[in-house]
């Protein structure tokens, strides 16, 4: 194998020092986006309509969070999976950071567990919006609101004879 120089070392240890950060970033996210599921799934069942609309904007913010680290990880990964069998000019012990594969997994354990989180959610969110149209077609076919009241009846202007 060909040796390195010190400066090309340097970078690629920078590389898979960055991309571990990265993947940290990620699974922390993952994390807050699972506790937000969590939260969202007993909001659904039993919340206010605004209380669901916060927890799914809440849901979109680290959802496009998630995304932009995606972004970025890509092309680190690329250039992580090119150098991982480099070997170190000054050790000659191998580039690769040993947490990495750990770090992968958990991140992909933890979308899964998302996914899932995210159908049931759905699913949840779905009945709730059958229940409010629901709702929403009771009120307009109660006669009681469709009828005016007696004195919102009159249909023209009239003269009061003030002085009797």
């Amino acid at each position: 194998m060909s040796e390195i120089s010190a400066e090309e070392l340097k970078k690629r240890v920078a590389v898979v020092k960055r991309f571990r950060e990265l993947l940290i970033a990620q699974r922390e996210r993952f994390s807050v986006y699972l506790e937000t599921l969590e939260k969202q799934k007993g909001i659904i069942e039993n919340g206010k309509a605004e209380d669901i609309l916060t927890y799914v904007e809440m849901e979109e913010k680290i959802i496009s969070d998630i995304f932009s680290i995606r972004k970025v990880i890509a092309p680190l990964e690329m250039q992580y999976r090119s150098h991982i069998e480099t070997r170190s000019v000054e050790t000659g012990g191998s580039l690769s950071a040993p947490d990495i594969p750990e770090i992968r997994t958990a991140l992909e354990r933890l979308r899964v567990e998302a996914d899932n989180k995210v159908k049931q959610n759905r699913g949840l969110l779905e009945k709730r919006m059958n229940e409010f149209r629901e709702e929403l077609k009771l009120l307009r076919n109660n006669p009681y609101i469709k009828r005016k009241a007696s004195f919102t009846a009159t249909e023209g202007s009239s003269f009061l004879d003030m002085k009797g």
